[in-house]
């Protein structure tokens, strides 16, 4: 316990140590940006902190310095990337500017902070100009993974430039290709279990479906891909009750003999004197029990729509055992323990129907086939 308040103590003096940076550390670390910005939150507090305000005015012209170095070297190297470079790094400056101009202190310390509201204007056009171009060619290659890179770079063209030419037609271009569709095909039974299998297979769909929710992959029904006029799926997922058997019955009773000795039965009177009377009381105690199992395997295969190659198959087994017990006797229902009698005062309860026993073993099925479909699609 004296190690664990020590710990804590610790805990909240780093953090209260955090809270109250003067920037120092991170301008001996050459992270000028950082230095700047915690400087700045330590004067709005301790305008007179002196460390602070030495560490914002040494830090805040080489924050500049280092920007405009990352800037140079970025266009000199002609990076794919170079604009955004220059987004990023006029972005921070500008955060600064707005830092300095929202505290009092800092301000008095830099009466002209720099701001660079044109040169950033100009430098997200250029990088939505040069991201529209790269993601055109990136759509272009025609396969999902040079889709997903296109899809980031259009949604970047939309930062830079809200509504840039056609981009937002192009990010739903380009998520449509991106993502990998895969119908699922529903599990057929005999009619007698077909609506339970309808249930457990419209659950999986609206599961699987929420967890693919702003990702790369997309679920279908067969309805839906029909109603689509889908032509050209990536994958199947074949679902498939191989063997199963519902509604086996097993009953069993046990009988035994209940026995309790010294019970009080009555009083007697000797020499005129009343005595309680003990005796040992009996009863034949019979329990029965009724079982009824199911169980079954479901088949799950992932198929490749393009050759009808098998890519994954995993068989899940489920199991479920409904049951009801029930008691009678012979003798002296004192012999009896208080659970025994309401045992005795119980009836046998009606069994399930077939189609419920049939969804109960689904149930782990169901969740074997949702974690393995997450984990089959994770990548996505």
């Amino acid at each position: 316990m004296k190690k664990a308040n020590q710990f804590l103590f610790l805990c909240v003096i780093a953090l209260i140590t955090a809270a109250c940076s003067t920037g120092s550390t991170s301008y001996k670390h050459g992270d000028y940006y950082k230095a700047c910005l915690e400087s700045i939150e330590r004067l709005r507090s301790s305008p007179k902190n002196s460390k602070s305000q030495l560490v914002l005015t040494n830090a805040y012209p080489l924050a500049q310095k280092t920007a405009q170095r990352e800037i140079d070297n970025a266009l000199l190297a002609n990076q794919p990337d170079k604009y955004d470079v220059l987004v990023y790094q006029y972005e921070r400056l500008n955060q600064l500017a707005n830092e300095i101009y929202n505290c009092q202190k800092a301000l008095e310390l830099i009466p002209r902070p720099t701001e660079y509201v044109s040169e950033l204007s100009k430098a997200k056009q250029m990088a939505a100009d040069q991201a529209y171009g790269l993601g055109i060619k990136a759509l272009n290659a025609g396969t999902l993974d040079q889709a997903r890179v296109a899809y980031q770079y259009f949604q970047n063209v939309n930062r830079y430039v809200p509504g840039y030419k056609d981009v937002v037609t192009k990010i739903q271009d380009a998520r449509y290709y991106a993502t990998l569709r895969v119908i699922v095909q529903k599990p057929y039974t005999n009619a007698n279990f077909q609506y339970s299998a309808d249930f457990f297979y419209n659950n999986l769909i609206a599961e699987i479906r929420q967890n693919a929710q702003n990702r790369f992959v997309r679920y279908y029904t067969q309805e839906d891909a029909r109603k689509e006029n889908m032509k050209n799926p990536h994958q199947y997922i074949i679902l498939n009750f191989e063997d199963f058997s519902v509604g086996d019955i097993r009953e069993s009773s046990n009988t035994t003999d209940q026995r309790v000795d010294s019970v009080i039965v009555g009083t007697v009177k000797v020499d005129g004197k009343t005595y309680n009377s003990y005796n040992t009381l009996k009863a034949r105690l019979t329990t029965f029990r009724r079982e009824i199992s199911s169980g079954g395997i479901l088949s799950l295969r992932i198929i490749d729509a393009m050759n009808n190659r098998e890519i994954q198959r995993r068989d899940l087994t489920g199991t479920y055992v409904w049951h009801t017990s029930w008691a009678n006797f012979k003798g002296d229902d004192r012999a009896l323990t208080d659970e025994q009698k309401r045992m005795c005062n119980r009836e046998p309860q009606i069994s399930p129907s077939q189609q419920d026993l049939f969804i109960e073993f689904t149930k782990p099925i169901y969740s074997q086939a949702v974690s393995y479909i997450r984990s089959a699609y994770s990548r996505y």
